[in-house]
Protein backbone atom coordinates (compact mmCIF):
# COMPACT_ATOMS: atom_id res chain seq x y z
CA UNK A 1 0.00 0.00 0.00
CA UNK A 2 2.90 2.32 0.90
CA UNK A 3 4.36 1.81 -2.36
CA UNK A 4 1.58 1.45 -4.68
CA UNK A 5 -0.69 4.57 -3.26
CA UNK A 6 1.94 6.69 -4.75
CA UNK A 7 0.52 6.15 -8.00
CA UNK A 8 -2.93 5.72 -7.44
CA UNK A 9 -3.95 9.05 -8.86
CA UNK A 10 -0.96 9.90 -10.65
CA UNK A 11 -0.82 13.54 -11.69
CA UNK A 12 1.45 13.87 -14.80
CA UNK A 13 4.59 16.12 -14.83
CA UNK A 14 3.10 18.28 -18.19
CA UNK A 15 0.73 17.01 -21.26
CA UNK A 16 2.98 15.44 -23.54
CA UNK A 17 2.53 11.96 -24.17
CA UNK A 18 5.48 10.23 -26.08
CA UNK A 19 6.50 6.99 -27.17
CA UNK A 20 9.73 5.55 -27.66
CA UNK A 21 10.10 2.51 -29.82
CA UNK A 22 13.32 0.03 -30.81
CA UNK A 23 12.96 -1.12 -34.40
CA UNK A 24 15.36 -4.76 -34.44
CA UNK A 25 16.13 -6.63 -37.27
CA UNK A 26 18.26 -9.47 -36.93
CA UNK A 27 20.02 -12.13 -38.38
CA UNK A 28 21.75 -15.45 -37.01
CA UNK A 29 22.07 -14.16 -33.94
CA UNK A 30 21.04 -13.66 -30.93
CA UNK A 31 20.58 -10.74 -28.67
CA UNK A 32 19.80 -8.92 -25.44
CA UNK A 33 18.77 -5.29 -25.80
CA UNK A 34 18.29 -3.62 -22.56
CA UNK A 35 17.33 0.06 -21.71
CA UNK A 36 18.49 1.50 -17.92
CA UNK A 37 19.10 -2.25 -17.40
CA UNK A 38 15.71 -2.89 -17.62
CA UNK A 39 14.13 -5.70 -19.68
CA UNK A 40 13.82 -4.48 -22.92
CA UNK A 41 14.26 -7.16 -25.96
CA UNK A 42 15.38 -10.66 -25.81
CA UNK A 43 15.71 -13.04 -28.62
CA UNK A 44 16.46 -16.84 -28.33
CA UNK A 45 14.17 -18.25 -30.62
CA UNK A 46 14.74 -20.74 -32.95
CA UNK A 47 14.87 -18.89 -36.25
CA UNK A 48 18.08 -17.28 -37.79
CA UNK A 49 16.22 -13.80 -38.61
CA UNK A 50 13.38 -12.06 -36.87
CA UNK A 51 12.29 -7.95 -37.28
CA UNK A 52 10.26 -6.50 -34.11
CA UNK A 53 9.54 -3.41 -33.05
CA UNK A 54 10.18 -2.91 -29.21
CA UNK A 55 7.62 -0.15 -26.60
CA UNK A 56 10.76 0.86 -24.46
CA UNK A 57 9.03 3.76 -22.34
CA UNK A 58 8.43 0.76 -19.43
CA UNK A 59 12.64 0.22 -19.51
CA UNK A 60 11.88 4.38 -19.27
CA UNK A 61 11.94 5.60 -15.47
CA UNK A 62 12.48 9.39 -15.78
CA UNK A 63 13.31 12.26 -18.40
CA UNK A 64 17.30 12.47 -19.33
CA UNK A 65 19.70 10.67 -20.50
CA UNK A 66 19.04 7.00 -21.12
CA UNK A 67 21.46 3.94 -21.20
CA UNK A 68 21.10 1.72 -24.19
CA UNK A 69 23.48 -1.63 -23.68
CA UNK A 70 23.24 -4.68 -26.96
CA UNK A 71 24.50 -8.01 -26.36
CA UNK A 72 24.50 -10.11 -29.15
CA UNK A 73 25.10 -14.02 -28.88
CA UNK A 74 25.66 -16.74 -31.53
CA UNK A 75 22.90 -18.56 -33.27
CA UNK A 76 24.93 -21.58 -33.32
CA UNK A 77 27.74 -22.64 -32.04
CA UNK A 78 30.02 -20.65 -29.23
CA UNK A 79 31.32 -17.60 -31.67
CA UNK A 80 29.22 -15.24 -34.10
CA UNK A 81 28.95 -16.14 -37.27
CA UNK A 82 30.24 -14.03 -39.97
CA UNK A 83 26.46 -13.55 -41.49
CA UNK A 84 25.44 -12.68 -37.99
CA UNK A 85 23.87 -9.10 -38.34
CA UNK A 86 21.43 -6.71 -36.40
CA UNK A 87 19.99 -3.40 -36.97
CA UNK A 88 18.48 -1.06 -34.89
CA UNK A 89 16.32 1.96 -35.38
CA UNK A 90 15.10 4.37 -32.65
CA UNK A 91 11.99 6.15 -32.84
CA UNK A 92 9.71 8.82 -31.29
CA UNK A 93 6.23 9.38 -31.92
CA UNK A 94 4.78 12.59 -30.31
CA UNK A 95 1.21 11.41 -29.04
CA UNK A 96 1.01 7.95 -27.59
CA UNK A 97 -3.20 8.60 -26.95
CA UNK A 98 -4.13 9.68 -30.96
CA UNK A 99 -4.50 6.08 -32.01
CA UNK A 100 -6.86 7.05 -34.73
CA UNK A 101 -3.50 9.19 -36.64
CA UNK A 102 -0.72 6.66 -35.84
CA UNK A 103 0.55 8.26 -32.19
CA UNK A 104 1.36 11.81 -34.52
CA UNK A 105 3.76 9.71 -36.73
CA UNK A 106 7.09 8.64 -36.19
CA UNK A 107 10.44 10.64 -35.71
CA UNK A 108 13.83 8.19 -36.36
CA UNK A 109 16.10 9.60 -33.78
CA UNK A 110 19.15 7.28 -34.48
CA UNK A 111 20.26 4.37 -35.77
CA UNK A 112 22.48 1.81 -35.56
CA UNK A 113 24.05 -1.34 -37.87
CA UNK A 114 26.37 -4.06 -35.97
CA UNK A 115 29.51 -3.86 -37.80
CA UNK A 116 30.24 -6.75 -39.67
CA UNK A 117 32.07 -9.76 -37.75
CA UNK A 118 34.34 -10.98 -40.58
CA UNK A 119 36.84 -14.08 -39.89
CA UNK A 120 36.89 -12.75 -35.93
CA UNK A 121 35.72 -15.41 -33.51
CA UNK A 122 33.99 -13.68 -31.01
CA UNK A 123 31.94 -15.66 -28.46
CA UNK A 124 29.68 -11.95 -27.67
CA UNK A 125 29.28 -8.66 -29.40
CA UNK A 126 28.88 -6.02 -26.90
CA UNK A 127 27.34 -1.99 -27.92
CA UNK A 128 26.49 0.49 -25.07
CA UNK A 129 25.05 4.32 -25.56
CA UNK A 130 22.74 6.81 -24.14
CA UNK A 131 20.07 8.67 -25.95
CA UNK A 132 17.96 11.43 -24.99
CA UNK A 133 14.59 11.26 -24.07
CA UNK A 134 11.91 13.42 -22.51
CA UNK A 135 8.92 11.71 -20.92
CA UNK A 136 6.20 13.40 -18.37
CA UNK A 137 6.72 11.02 -15.45
CA UNK A 138 9.46 10.10 -12.87
CA UNK A 139 9.24 6.71 -11.12
CA UNK A 140 11.40 6.64 -8.01
CA UNK A 141 10.52 2.84 -6.58
CA UNK A 142 13.92 1.53 -6.72
CA UNK A 143 15.66 5.10 -5.53
CA UNK A 144 13.10 4.67 -2.47
CA UNK A 145 12.68 0.92 -1.90
CA UNK A 146 14.46 -1.59 -3.79
CA UNK A 147 17.54 -3.35 -2.32
CA UNK A 148 20.52 -4.28 -4.13
CA UNK A 149 20.17 -7.61 -4.62
CA UNK A 150 24.06 -8.20 -5.45
CA UNK A 151 24.62 -7.80 -1.87
CA UNK A 152 22.79 -10.72 -1.07
CA UNK A 153 23.77 -14.65 -0.76
CA UNK A 154 23.46 -15.91 -4.17
CA UNK A 155 21.82 -19.35 -2.61
CA UNK A 156 19.40 -16.97 -0.27
CA UNK A 157 18.33 -14.69 -3.13
CA UNK A 158 17.47 -17.36 -5.37
CA UNK A 159 15.85 -19.76 -2.86
CA UNK A 160 13.84 -16.13 -1.98
CA UNK A 161 13.11 -15.10 -5.54
CA UNK A 162 12.20 -19.21 -6.24
CA UNK A 163 9.66 -18.88 -3.09
CA UNK A 164 7.97 -16.19 -4.44
CA UNK A 165 7.37 -17.55 -7.93
CA UNK A 166 5.97 -20.66 -6.37
CA UNK A 167 3.66 -18.66 -4.60
CA UNK A 168 2.62 -16.80 -7.75
CA UNK A 169 2.10 -19.40 -9.89
CA UNK A 170 0.34 -21.00 -6.88
CA UNK A 171 -2.54 -18.05 -7.05
CA UNK A 172 -2.83 -18.64 -10.80
CA UNK A 173 -3.59 -22.11 -10.65
CA UNK A 174 -6.14 -21.87 -7.93
CA UNK A 175 -7.48 -18.30 -9.17
CA UNK A 176 -7.07 -16.60 -6.08
CA UNK A 177 -5.47 -13.71 -7.00
CA UNK A 178 -5.82 -10.23 -5.41
CA UNK A 179 -7.69 -8.10 -8.01
CA UNK A 180 -7.56 -5.07 -6.13
CA UNK A 181 -3.29 -5.94 -5.25
CA UNK A 182 -3.17 -6.37 -9.43
CA UNK A 183 -4.81 -3.43 -9.93
CA UNK A 184 -2.57 -1.12 -7.45
CA UNK A 185 0.48 -2.59 -8.73
CA UNK A 186 -0.75 -2.39 -12.87
CA UNK A 187 -1.26 0.88 -12.43
CA UNK A 188 1.91 1.69 -11.32
CA UNK A 189 3.44 -0.26 -14.77
CA UNK A 190 0.57 1.65 -16.77
CA UNK A 191 1.86 5.10 -16.31
CA UNK A 192 4.82 4.90 -18.57
CA UNK A 193 2.76 4.19 -21.46
CA UNK A 194 -0.48 6.70 -20.46
CA UNK A 195 -3.47 4.18 -19.59
CA UNK A 196 -7.32 4.65 -19.73
CA UNK A 197 -9.52 2.74 -17.30
CA UNK A 198 -10.48 0.24 -19.94
CA UNK A 199 -6.61 -0.51 -20.24
CA UNK A 200 -6.34 -1.11 -16.86
CA UNK A 201 -9.00 -3.57 -16.38
CA UNK A 202 -8.65 -5.36 -19.49
CA UNK A 203 -4.55 -6.11 -18.52
CA UNK A 204 -5.45 -7.14 -15.18
CA UNK A 205 -8.37 -9.22 -15.91
CA UNK A 206 -6.10 -11.33 -18.28
CA UNK A 207 -4.04 -11.80 -15.45
CA UNK A 208 -6.71 -13.20 -13.51
CA UNK A 209 -7.83 -15.59 -15.87
CA UNK A 210 -6.12 -18.74 -17.20
CA UNK A 211 -7.96 -19.82 -19.69
CA UNK A 212 -9.97 -22.76 -20.37
CA UNK A 213 -7.77 -26.08 -21.53
CA UNK A 214 -4.43 -24.36 -20.50
CA UNK A 215 -2.00 -27.11 -18.50
CA UNK A 216 0.62 -25.23 -15.80
CA UNK A 217 4.41 -26.22 -17.24
CA UNK A 218 6.38 -27.31 -13.94
CA UNK A 219 9.35 -24.63 -12.75
CA UNK A 220 12.40 -26.15 -13.95
CA UNK A 221 15.55 -25.69 -15.47
CA UNK A 222 15.48 -21.48 -15.01
CA UNK A 223 18.15 -19.04 -13.99
CA UNK A 224 17.81 -15.80 -12.10
CA UNK A 225 18.16 -12.78 -13.95
CA UNK A 226 18.77 -9.47 -12.34
CA UNK A 227 17.80 -5.82 -14.34
CA UNK A 228 18.06 -2.40 -13.25
CA UNK A 229 21.36 -2.18 -11.72
CA UNK A 230 20.88 -5.26 -9.80
CA UNK A 231 17.35 -4.27 -8.09
CA UNK A 232 14.68 -6.13 -9.85
CA UNK A 233 14.85 -10.00 -10.19
CA UNK A 234 13.01 -12.73 -12.27
CA UNK A 235 13.45 -16.03 -13.75
CA UNK A 236 13.24 -17.27 -16.96
CA UNK A 237 13.81 -20.52 -18.48
CA UNK A 238 17.23 -21.50 -19.37
CA UNK A 239 16.60 -22.63 -23.04
CA UNK A 240 14.82 -19.45 -24.39
CA UNK A 241 14.41 -17.01 -21.62
CA UNK A 242 11.27 -16.78 -21.32
CA UNK A 243 9.29 -16.37 -18.36
CA UNK A 244 9.28 -19.46 -16.38
CA UNK A 245 5.46 -19.39 -15.62
CA UNK A 246 3.96 -20.83 -18.63
CA UNK A 247 1.21 -22.33 -19.59
CA UNK A 248 0.75 -25.50 -23.00
CA UNK A 249 -3.17 -25.43 -24.41
CA UNK A 250 -4.36 -29.20 -23.88
CA UNK A 251 -3.37 -29.84 -28.14
CA UNK A 252 0.07 -28.26 -27.71
CA UNK A 253 -0.22 -25.89 -30.20
CA UNK A 254 -0.03 -22.71 -28.73
CA UNK A 255 1.60 -21.24 -25.08
CA UNK A 256 1.11 -18.79 -23.25
CA UNK A 257 3.68 -16.69 -20.27
CA UNK A 258 2.87 -14.55 -17.24
CA UNK A 259 6.10 -12.56 -16.75
CA UNK A 260 6.64 -11.63 -13.09
CA UNK A 261 9.03 -9.11 -11.72
CA UNK A 262 9.66 -8.50 -8.43
CA UNK A 263 12.18 -6.43 -5.69
CA UNK A 264 12.69 -6.23 -2.09
CA UNK A 265 12.00 -3.78 -0.03
CA UNK A 266 15.16 -2.40 1.80
CA UNK A 267 13.52 -1.50 4.80
CA UNK A 268 10.85 -4.57 5.31
CA UNK A 269 12.73 -7.10 3.62
CA UNK A 270 8.97 -7.82 1.74
CA UNK A 271 8.93 -9.01 -1.69
CA UNK A 272 6.72 -6.12 -3.97
CA UNK A 273 5.52 -7.09 -7.59
CA UNK A 274 7.00 -4.51 -10.20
Amino acid sequence: MEITSRYENYKYLNDSRPGYYLQVNNQNCYYDIRVNDGPTGLYFDEFPAYSVRLPINLSILKSGEQKLSIKIFPFQGYTLSAKAHLQLRLMRYPDMTDMENDFGGSTILWEWNMPDVGSQKLPIFVFDTVFEADVPYNLEIFDLYATDLSEMDKEDLLAQVVTEFIDKRDSIINRNQDRDYLIRHVKRALVQIYPDDQLLNETVDGMLVLGKGKIQQPLEDFELQLYYNNKLATLVRRKNKEAIIWFENEEKTSISFQPYYIFKHKETGTWHMW
